[in-house]
């Protein structure tokens, strides 16, 4: 019997639009789409017209769809192209003026590799990266689900606020897909007892867990986001259940499906100390150029300052992602003969990743990832599937309140650092509950009352939490966090009083474009 791999890749980025671009903003947008998710479907589109199958599933967050979608960021990325190109060239000049080929190679290497994007994005995808991921969906290449409306913490949130998060992914998802989502990602696997009744009322029919809300033991953490170092906390182990991420389940006494993260699988992949992105021959991706941005060096040795880093070499590393592709297929056939050992004729492995590792935080993760699907495909012992394709008779589980952070369960979004933003939060969510409008409510009242909403929803996205607490562009998370929270308090000054000012107009027109997310609201 064959294993089953069940590849999950969620793919966010906050909500940049219009909200700065350098070093901080659009410009994490831009690096994901030319880095990520440009050339992951430029892969699936050639698996396809080679006649190969690997599906995957794959989310795409409220957030992201609303940026890629827009035709301001479609002008802008272009418009960054064209800047990477301009800066590649540049830098490619100066090395060969102070005689330094092997930096001037690595610039060139650049300027083709932004050029290349540039036409992958305008010509092959047609400058539409939905309407290519919604293609290779109906294809059986993707099965896109969604997550929640601004990618919030839900464990936290009181029970209006996770309605207006998971109604709203909904009907995004809809809007960008024309079809009802099947599959949630819970925004850092952050489960709660509950939460399945929401899922279950919006038509949701499966989600994903961390190993440890199933099984039980002791978290074993992702620390996802290119920071330096995670936090450090005390995680006490979970009881042991039993169970085991190797099969699927119904939640008990629920008609909802929900499908373990498989540890080991998950840390080879994510973890700088022991997973494949650390080797000293992969590129560094916290030392860059003063003058261009662009990255010249590799890993070398994590633990020696960047100053010391070797000058990086594509041709090496490429060939070390052929032979980690084969470890990694390796690893996951030997993890499918112990599963048969303890039982499972055909078990299942849930491998979960963020999308932006493969490319962006892991610059050849994108070719690693390549090779590993076709080697699966060249491979009789393994075998791909998706969550629709799980049969409905399935046992039950009794999943732990959890998530994929330090410790496995919330501290790392909430804490010291960040309890102050839950209270200005849980406040903001009390206030709004005690607004009323009606359908027959004058336009700009309407208006108004929908920008609260919004601003609310962007209050309570889980990036702003996750900077504070690991010191990730904290500054820059606060001035957002702070910006939200000055915005929803004036808007709600206003709604109340009625003093709709010429002042206050021309801010809210302002603010409607500066803060467009969910423009259906």
């Amino acid at each position: 019997m064959a294993s089953k791999l069940l590849l999950v890749l969620h793919s966010h980025i906050p909500y940049v639009k219009r909200q700065g671009r350098w070093p901080f903003g659009e410009v994490w947008l831009f690096e994901a789409m030319a880095e990520t998710y440009i050339p992951l479907l430029r892969n699936w589109n050639r698996l396809q017209e080679e006649g190969l199958s690997a599906p995957v599933t794959i989310s795409f967050s409220p957030p992201l769809l609303e940026q890629i979608r827009s035709q301001y960021i479609h002008r802008q990325f272009v418009e960054y192209l064209h800047e990477k190109e301009r800066l590649a060239l540049e830098d490619e000049r100066w090395y060969v003026s102070q005689s330094d080929h092997e930096m001037a190679q690595l610039a060139n290497y650049y300027y083709r590799f932004y050029q290349d994007i540039r036409r992958d994005y305008l010509v092959e995808l047609d400058g539409n990266i939905i309407e290519a991921a919604r293609r290779l969906q109906e294809a059986g290449q993707f099965e896109i689900i969604t997550t929640a409306a601004s990618h919030a913490y839900l464990p936290l949130l009181d029970r209006n606020s996770l309605k207006y998060q998971i109604y709203w992914a909904q009907k995004t998802y809809e809007k960008h897909f024309n079809a009802a989502p099947r599959g949630f990602w819970l925004p850092e696997c952050g489960y709660f007892q509950g939460v399945e009744d929401l899922l279950i009322r919006y038509g949701f029919k499966y989600f994903f867990v961390d190993s440890h809300a199933l099984e039980g033991g002791h978290p074993c953490s992702v620390f996802s986001g290119g920071g330096d170092e995670p936090l450090l906390v005390e995680a006490e182990p979970f009881v042991q259940t039993g169970l085991s991420t190797y099969c699927p389940y119904k939640v008990k006494n629920k008609d909802i499906m929900v499908l373990g993260r498989n540890a080991m699988v998950s840390q080879q992949v994510w973890s700088a100390d022991s997973g494949y992105p650390g080797d000293p021959r992969y590129r560094e991706f916290h030392r860059q150029s003063h003058r261009s941005g662009y990255k010249y060096w590799q890993v070398t040795d994590r633990f020696n300052s960047l100053d010391t880093k070797k000058c990086y070499n594509p041709e090496q590393a490429q060939q070390l992602t052929q032979y980690h592709a084969q470890d990694f297929i390796r690893s996951i056939m030997s993890t499918g003969h112990e599963a048969e050992a303890m039982g499972y004729p055909e078990p299942l492995i849930v491998g979960c990743y963020d999308t932006e590792l493969f490319g962006h935080w892991w610059w050849e993760g994108i070719d690693w990832l390549d090779t590993v699907m076709r080697g699966f495909i060249a491979e009789p012992e393994l075998d791909f599937t998706l969550p629709s394709q799980i049969p409905d008779e399935l046992p039950e589980a009794q999943v732990f309140e959890s998530s994929w952070g330090m410790g496995g369960k919330h501290y790392v979004w909430e804490n010291p650092e960040t309890n102050w933003m839950w209270d200005i939060i849980r406040r903001a969510n009390r206030e709004f509950e005690a607004l009323e409008i009606w359908p027959s409510a004058p336009e700009m009242r309407r208006q108004t009352y929908r920008q609260i909403l919004r601003e609310l929803i962007l209050l309570e996205s889980s990036d702003w939490l996750f900077m504070v607490s690991n010191n990730l562009t904290r500054d820059y998370a606060l001035k957002r966090f702070f910006e939200h929270y000055s915005k929803f308090t004036r808007l709600v000054s206003v709604f109340k009083s009625g003093n709709y000012t010429e002042s206050f107009l021309q801010w809210l027109n302002r603010i409607q474009l500066e803060d467009d997310l969910l423009d259906d609201l």
